[in-house]
């Protein structure tokens, strides 16, 4: 199939679902996941679909041009290059994703003097965190939710709970187990799921818990994305809005707050107030620039809204649901003073790094920031949490392929195994003179075809699709009757107890044929691999003589292997 029309096709089919990942569109086309991410990239730069981690979703409307749900009516900001974003801003807002990710940022930031405000989750580093009480909003949640049960359902309240991994998810799951307690003590949490951060997720686990257990009346989810797959569920099913009370912790946007409005599944729901969330960031991320002491946490509101109340604190218009000016709703607390004293240093250029871009709360939380941080002549640049992440450890890895090329001398043979930072390596030798290359790789073997100074090897053997390396038992028979100076072995697990460890058995015989055909093994591996251990054992983490990481490898974890002998090489980044 031409790249155009696979392009094309990857476009259609990733808006009618709404989400694909790597793998799926891998299959789907039958090309290597290295491959679906370059067309991803492709298509994310040409603004034709959003690159999110691990996969693709269609192009929100709101990234591109939107009205901002506030007083003051604006664009969305043009997303920025997520790769330089820390190194072009004055004070970076962001969540923690994972440790990997918050290490990246951490490290990132502290290198440029750039602080950080954390939004949603607590992150190691930041300066505060803007954020709702979870545990306090859920819990005002499943009080309502247990006062509703008592006087509408027969019997008590039997409730699902679609949760999700991170730390302020579980806690609304708590705080509304906890209400829920308080007024309906015969209620009970019938099923606790972690769901994916996507409808799908949440689709289909609300459709096996209700088919199994057909006494659950309430359900609560952790987050609109899940409560929009969890009544599709119940519509799918045929089950009587009347006999089963949905519950949603956001009130994002306008997908929920019309249903909200509507009435049917959704009755009541946790607001947290993208409006005020927004320019709650944007002061604290100006006074994190003036080195302003902050609290730990600063607490935005919630309220539970439901069709009754709607009305007193949101108005509809051409552009959808706006929160109401102060004087004509009820009072919702704003944390802290949003105006800036006269003196206050602005800073030229706030960045914000967006977890979760096809959420309308972060949809409308960036048009709330833009909007404020356009009042105050400050310049909001929008970046991809992921693709940061990835653009991060692409550097990362172009570093230690770097520093792995430093090693190789005129007349040298050399291994190169498959891989991504093999690949890089590879890229890196293409003007050497007097090197010959053996590998089973093929991304290597395009890369150093025409290049006249490189005795170029293939190991031949079968084909690989997924990770485009030759594997079989060619490869190792002719890996037996070669010898090479040095190995450049790149694996998806390191560990001390493990060794060096890997996802494929047909590509860990190879890469245990290659250890043995080498004179020396050295491992390239971003800090990102290590403390993992994968399905199949490649060999003990002593077969290695170097091993060429990234800075944000722990330095205990640098002395661990410094003691087994290995030699430590760190990349610049």
């Amino acid at each position: 199939m031409p790249t155009e029309t696979r392009l094309d096709e990857i476009v259609t089919l990733v808006e009618l679902r709404g989400f694909l990942s790597v793998r799926e569109l891998s299959q789907l086309f039958g090309v290597s996941e290295v491959t679906t991410r370059r067309d991803l990239q492709r298509l994310h730069d040409q603004e034709r679909l959003l690159r999110t981690y691990g996969g693709a979703a269609p192009l929100p409307a709101a990234l591109a041009h939107t009205q901002a749900n506030t007083d003051t009516a604006g664009e969305m900001p043009t997303a920025t290059s997520a790769g330089s974003l820390i190194e072009q801003v004055d004070v970076v807002i962001s969540i923690s994703l994972s440790p990997q990710h918050d290490a990246i940022v951490a490290e990132r930031a502290e290198k440029h003097a750039v602080p950080i405000v954390a939004e949603s989750l607590a992150m190691q580093g930041a300066w505060t965190l803007v954020a709702v009480d979870n545990f306090e909003a859920g819990r005002s949640m499943g009080r309502w939710a247990g006062t509703y049960a008592a006087e509408m359902f027969a019997g008590p309240a039997r409730v699902l709970d679609l949760t999700y991994h991170l730390s302020n998810t579980q806690e609304r799951s708590r705080g509304f187990a906890a209400g829920l307690q308080e007024t309906a003590p015969d209620g009970e949490i019938v099923l606790s799921l972690a769901t994916q951060a996507d409808w799908r997720s949440a689709y289909q686990l609300t459709t096996d818990a209700l088919q199994v257990h057909p006494e659950i009346n309430v359900i609560f989810g952790v987050n609109d994305i899940i409560v929009t797959g969890a009544i599709q569920a119940c519509r799918d099913l045929g089950i009587a809005p009347e006999s089963l009370l949905v519950l949603t912790f956001g009130l994002e946007g306008n997908t929920l707050i019309d249903a909200l409005a509507r009435g049917g599944y959704l009755k009541a729901g946790v607001a947290m107030f993208p409006d005020i969330v927004g320019p709650a960031c944007i002061a604290a991320a100006v006074a994190a620039y003036n080195g302003i002491d902050l609290p730990a946490q600063i607490v935005t509101p919630h309220m539970v809204l439901t069709a009754d109340n709607l009305a007193d604190v949101y108005e509809k218009g051409a552009a959808g649901w706006r929160l109401k000016s102060n004087g004509s709703r009820p009072t919702v607390t704003v944390p802290g003073p949003m105006q800036p004293p006269e003196e206050t240093r602005l800073p030229a250029r706030i960045g914000f790094l967006v977890p979760f871009s096809q959420h309308e709360w972060y949809q409308n939380l960036s048009a709330a920031m833009q909007s404020r941080a356009s009042e105050l002549g400050i310049e909001l640049a929008i970046a991809d949490a992921a693709e940061n992440f990835r653009d991060e450890m692409t550097l990362r890895k172009l570093g230690i392929a770097d520093e792995a090329s430093k090693l190789v001398r005129p007349g040298d043979v050399i291994l190169i195994d498959g891989g991504e930072v093999t690949t890089y390596l590879a890229e890196t030798m293409r003007t050497r003179q007097d090197i010959t290359v053996i590998t089973n790789a093929m991304t290597v073997m395009e890369t150093l075809r025409s290049q006249p100074g490189i005795a170029l090897i293939s190991t031949g053997g079968l084909l690989r699709r997924e990770s485009q390396t030759l594997t079989g038992p060619t490869v190792e028979t002719v890996l037996r009757e070669l010898r090479a100076d040095r190995l450049f072995l790149a694996v998806t697990g390191v560990s001390l107890d493990f060794g060096l460890s890997h996802t494929n058995l047909a590509e860990v015989t190879v890469k245990q044929a290659m250890i043995r055909a080498a004179r020396e093994v050295i491992l390239l591996a971003d800090h990102s691999k290590f403390g993992q251990e994968s399905v199949v054992q490649v060999a003990p983490i002593g077969i290695v003589h170097k091993v060429i990481t990234d800075n944000a490898l722990p330095a205990s974890t640098r002395l661990d292997l410094t003691k087994l002998g290995i030699e430590i090489i760190i990349a610049k980044t």
